[in-house]
């Protein structure tokens, strides 16, 4: 059985409350059988603050279509040949993060910065754990009752 490309994939969304704040989380539902691949020993995370002006902490319109070119450049470069593996993106009060399950993080990082080039520069920094066990999209699982 082969992981699904991140477009034609099931997505949920769920919804909390952080502080008072909307907390959105966005995760694809078909990635349980995949739990502990052996594969993707590897959670990157990409983190982008913005500014929220808004009472609420969610992105802007614009920020969000800038968000969403962003993701549709990362899908384009990633998900190809599931070298990454979107699990779930989470947004609240003032940032988003993208979770992605990988192996090879040396050529990611290099697909990364080709995708990136055409973009100015954004306010993104990325992060790199051992996840053999799948655990975040585990617990995400877990509290969406998946």
């Amino acid at each position: 059985m082969k992981i699904a490309a991140a477009n034609s994939a099931p997505w949920n969304i769920a919804e909390s409350d952080n502080g008072g704040m909307p907390r959105l989380i966005r995760y694809r539902t078909d990635l349980v059988p995949f739990i502990a691949s052996s594969d993707y020993p590897q959670r990157l995370v990409i983190i982008w603050e913005y500014d929220a002006d808004n009472l609420n902490g969610m992105p802007s319109t614009e920020q969000s279509e800038t968000m969403k070119c962003f993701e549709d450049a990362l899908d384009a470069t990633l998900d190809s040949d599931r070298i990454a593996v979107l699990a779930f993106v989470l947004t609240c009060n003032g940032s988003r993060e993208w979770h992605y399950y990988i192996n090879r993080v040396e050529e990611v990082g290099l697909r990364i910065n080709t995708a990136l080039s055409e973009f100015p520069k954004l306010p993104i920094h990325l992060q790199v754990e051992n996840d053999p066990e799948w655990e975040q999209i585990s617990l995400v699982y877990q509290i969406c009752g998946v």
